[in-house]
Parts: structure tokens; sequence; C-alpha cells
């Protein structure tokens, strides 16, 4: 019934018995299922008032409680003002004692109904999740919803006015890209945004649908969650482990697996926005270390990036010594060094076979084992521990079958010049950089003007792959014939 038409049954009930309504009180549409009559404005409001009365008039018991213990403290609160319940629907005056007795057996009936449709709710929504169906809530970019073709109801499906747009986003982190550079590039391409408003694109958005498990297929799902904090679990099968529909899946569970480990492993220079590049430089972040102190294990202490003088540079935040105007030293080093050896591919295992599962498979029982040590219900941490044997056992059959393992390239390969010649952002010629420099260390200079060649005097280079260095002559006509001849 709604709120007014309570309101109005309430005036006529007093009407009849010749009783003034001196105040009237509303909680409209909260639900005494999940708010306790103390955290209601409305009743908060009613026992603050100096208005003296002798009685509150409710539509019924479950209006004001659906917990036993709720509806008593309510009336212990009104007993202080010498004041009781009456309900209109269930003819119920708490001012006497058989009014009471019944009013405290309805307040447990109300609370076992209460938890009944609680349950049934949360087992019809776990049945239509399972089945694939999209239970309501707002979808995450990319996908959608259409009519079920099996029956009722709706489905999930990509949507494919914008998953290319997640295709890319996904492509470019995977091969090294910072998340503010996949954000820029949505921005030039005038990707539409989540809520559809041309502010443009947000870092927290795009990392928000890089981080969905719906990439892999995965549905979010948080059975017995009270709390309206969103978790981070997911449908799982009776096995314990993830739910996948193939048919909405961009990536693997493997493959997301990893993009989740990269986009956690991201150093923080290399992430910031384009307005701080502009002040300091992020090209050289992270692979810059002081040479004028060493650790006992040979580790030396990272340089900090900031600006001398408005030009950017690198300092020790321990001697403080600094250097300047020297990237385009340490580029032209780069690709003498390394440009024309070839850069390799960025691989990813991926596991087929009897395998396949093993990397998820861990993935669980580590959870498991979190979540049975932060269990106090024996009940529950039982049916977990029953679901750890399980996983256990499917371990041992997947370890037993004969397991296959590809590396699937994530980017093609070229020379270092060629990937070089072809970046267009600090970003991706960072993550080039990357691939062949380990770190590079600076020792102090003498001050003054320096030339090109006192500067990279002060920076030693520690490659990786250091066997790969140097320029790569192009062989003559006599090279190439006996290098022919020997095949």
């Amino acid at each position: 019934m709604s709120i007014h038409r309570q309101v109005e049954a309430a005036e006529q009930y007093a009407a009849a018995r010749g009783w003034p309504v001196v105040a009237t009180f509303k909680d409209d549409g909260v639900s005494a299922t999940h708010n306790r009559p103390a955290d209601r404005a409305g009743w908060r409001e009613l026992l603050s008032s100096p208005v003296r009365f002798d009685a509150v008039i409710i539509w019924k018991v479950d209006r004001l409680a659906r917990r036993v213990l709720d509806f008593l403290q309510s009336h212990e609160d009104l007993q202080d003002r010498d004041a009781g319940i009456v309900a209109v629907e269930q003819s119920i005056d708490m001012t006497t004692p058989e009014g009471r007795a019944f009013a405290q057996m309805l307040a447990v009936f109300g609370e076992m109904e209460a938890g009944a449709i609680s349950a049934r709710v949360k087992a019809a929504r776990n049945y239509l999740i399972r089945a694939g169906r999209v239970v309501g809530g707002r979808l995450p970019y990319g996908w959608r919803s259409v009519p079920n073709p099996d029956g009722p109801g709706r489905i999930w499906a990509q949507d494919p006015d914008r998953i290319e747009y997640v295709r890319g986003m996904v492509d470019r982190v995977r091969r090294g890209d910072s998340v503010y550079s996949v954000t820029q590039w949505l921005d030039e391409a005038a990707a539409p945004t989540p809520t559809g408003k041309g502010s443009g694109w947000q870092y927290s958005s795009v990392e928000r649908i890089l981080r969905h498990p719906i990439l892999a297929g995965m549905i979010p799902h948080n059975p017995g969650n009270d709390g309206k904090v969103r978790g981070e679990g997911v449908l799982r099968g009776d096995d314990g482990l993830p739910v996948v529909m193939e048919d909405v899946a961009i990536l693997t569970l493997a493959e997301w697996r990893n993009l989740i480990r990269s986009l956690d492993e991201r150093d923080s220079g290399q992430s910031r926005p384009r307005a701080m590049r502009a002040k300091t430089s992020g090209l050289l972040s992270g692979l810059l270390f002081c040479g004028e102190h060493l650790d006992d294990d040979g580790s030396g202490t990272r340089m900090w990036r900031g600006t001398v003088q408005g030009r950017p540079s690198y300092s020790c935040p321990v001697c403080y010594q600094a250097i300047s105007n020297f990237e385009q030293v340490v580029i032209d080093e780069f690709l003498r060094q390394k440009g024309d050896w070839v850069r390799w591919s960025v691989v990813e295992e991926v596991h087929e076979g009897g395998a396949a599962m093993l990397p998820e498979i861990e993935h669980r029982l580590t959870e498991l084992e979190k979540e049975i040590r932060d269990t106090r219900d024996r009940a529950a941490r039982r049916a977990l521990q029953d679901q750890q044997a399980s996983l256990l056992d499917l371990r041992d059959e997947a370890e037993a079958s004969a397991p296959t393992v590809r590396l699937v390239p994530v980017r093609g390969t070229q020379h270092f010049a060629e990937d070089w010649a072809d970046a267009t952002t600090p970003e991706d010629q960072r993550v080039i950089l990357g691939d062949a420099v380990e770190r590079i260390w600076v020792t102090r200079g003498r001050p003054g003007r320096r030339t090109e060649a006192q500067v990279l005097a002060r920076l030693s280079f520690e490659w990786r792959n250091p066997e790969s260095l140097g320029p790569i002559e192009t062989p003559d006509d006599a090279d190439l014939a006996l290098w022919a001849s020997n095949r």
C-alpha cells in the first residue's frame, strides 16, 4: 500500500475512536527489512518531537520493523514516553498486555516472512544468473542485453558499436601502453564515453573497464553480500571455478589475469597525466639510478624526476646530484647500440588441453585459503574446505594429462629503430627503451656546460641482452655469396 493510503487509513482509525491527530511522521520509500527504525529519519523525528502523544498509529507491524529485536526496541522507546503502538490492519493496541503479546507474535512471523522472501529472491536471482540471464543493473561498457532466443528474459551480448573500442584498450595495454595514453587515444578517436556525455574519457573509467571480469566472460556475482560495497566475486560452478561465457568474452581467463597483473605492476611514473609530463619528462622514468653510492647488495638509489630552472631533470634523493638536457644523448646511444637489432615479440603463455584450467585452479586455491581462515561460520568453512578438496583433486587430474603450452605474441616483431620510428607518444617510446635497457647509472660530472661526449661519459648503460649490441653492418656481395653456398 502507498504511503498516502497508509496515512489515510491511520487518520480514519483515529477519527473512528475520537483520537485527535497531533502530528504525522513518514519514512517514505525506506525498507523496514534493511533499515532499523532507529536509523530512519521519520522515526527519529518522532522520538525527538516535543509534541505530547499517547499512541503511535502504524498500518502494520512489519511496516515498522522486520526483526523482533528492532520491534521490541521501538516499543521500549515509546514506553519511555508513556505511549504505545497501535496497528490499523492487525487491530493491535500495545497499550494493553494482550495487544503487546499479540504484536510480539506477529513480529516473529514478520521476521520469518522477511527471511523467506529474501531467500526466494536470492534463489531466483542465482538461477537467472547461472542461466546466463541479465538480472538488471548497468552493464559494463562494450556489452548490452538482448532478447533471449531460447526463452524469456534477456541475455548478455557484445555491443557492436562499442566492443572494438574495448578491444583497442586491451590491445594497447597488453603491448605496454599506459592507461593515460589509452585515454588520450579514446578521446582522439571520438569514442563514445560510458555516460554518453561529451566531457571526455577519464583514467578511472578506462581502468574500471579493463579490470571488469566480463572481458573474460565472467559475470560479477556476490551472493550473501549484505553491504552496499560491490565485491570482486564472480559466478562460480559447483567445482569452485568461474563460469565462463565464451561467446561474450574477448580474452581467455589466463589473458585477463595477465592483464590485471600488468595493471597492478605498473610503475607510477609511466602513468602520469599529460599535464605532468609537460613539466617533467617521463621518458626515462624508472631507468635512472645514482651511481655515486651503492648498497651492499649492489643496488643503487633510483633518481627522481623534476625540473632544474624549468628544464626536465633527474636528481638523487640522497646525494642530490642532478642531470638535465641529456635525453637526446640517451636516445642516440640507444639507437646506435640497439637500433639494428630485432626487438623480440612480447609473448604470453597459453595453456591448452588438460592444463588449460591449471592457472585458474591455482588462483582459486589461493583465494580459498584466505576465505577459510577468515570464515567464522563452521558450516560455511566446511563447505569451503570441501570445495578446496575437490579443486585439489581436479588439479591432480589436470597435471596428469598431457599439458600443451603455446607462446602467443602480443605484438609484431620489428627492429628497435623501426619501432622507435613508429612510436608516436612518450609512453610508447618509454616501453621500447624499457625493452632495451635494464637501467642507466649516473655519476657526477664537472660543473659548467658540457659536450654530448661528456654527458655520455656520466652514463653507464646496463643493457638487456648485452650480447646483442652495436651496429650490424650490411653484408657485401661476397659475404652473401659465401652464405648462400653454405646453405
